[in-house]
């Protein structure tokens, strides 16, 4: 089975058993801190990794470190994944589970890159603008990147859909179209 379909197939089972226990959010915390724990400490990771290391060794250390700290059925599946050989697709099962999530709650991400941060209401304009865009959605929350190689002007995007209206790449285009000048002497 492809790691994606797997990823997907989980994460779509975890959010099922968190709606039933309406521990939505809470298990979204609870992935991020089990996945930036294991990302972030480089012994932990590679202990987790080792296939000489038992089964029962990596659950006993997960849940030493996770058992008060996160509720029931997300140390359930760290232990599954653990149990099945799969602990190496669990930040994917994180990504894809925040991906379900804001599916889940209607929210919309859309990411604005500018050279400076914008103020509330540039940033409610350009959300203002993309609004035939963002359809079936409840709330828009806005990440703006700070990206001083654009000199001026923005970026947008959400999902599939950007928006460049940057300075950088606005001089690339002149700088495309010049190149192709057809009034060139001597033809």
């Amino acid at each position: 089975m492809k790691p994606n379909i797997l990823v997907h197939r989980y994460a779509k089972a975890f959010l099922d058993l968190a709606i039933q226990n309406n521990v939505v959010d809470k298990v979204l915390d609870d992935l991020l801190l089990v996945k930036t724990t294991l990302e972030g400490n480089k012994e932990l990771n590679i202990l987790m990794h080792q296939p000489f290391v038992s089964t029962v060794h990596k659950t006993n250390i997960i849940n030493k470190i996770f058992k008060d700290r996160v509720e029931k059925i997300t140390l359930n599946l760290v232990n599954l994944l653990i149990e099945k050989n799969r602990d190496e697709i669990i930040s994917n099962i994180y990504d894809e589970y925040y991906e379900m999530y804001l599916d889940y709650k209607k929210i919309a991400v859309v990411k604005v890159t500018s050279a400076i941060a914008l103020d509330e209401q540039t940033t409610n304009r350009i959300v203002n603008i993309l609004r035939h865009k963002i359809v079936d959605r409840d709330t828009v929350q806005v990440e703006n990147i700070i990206d001083k190689n654009i000199v001026g002007g923005f970026k947008v995007s959400y999902r599939d859909y950007e928006y460049d209206a940057s300075v950088v790449s606005t001089l690339k285009r002149l700088h495309s179209v010049f190149e192709d000048n057809l009034f060139v002497k001597g033809f």
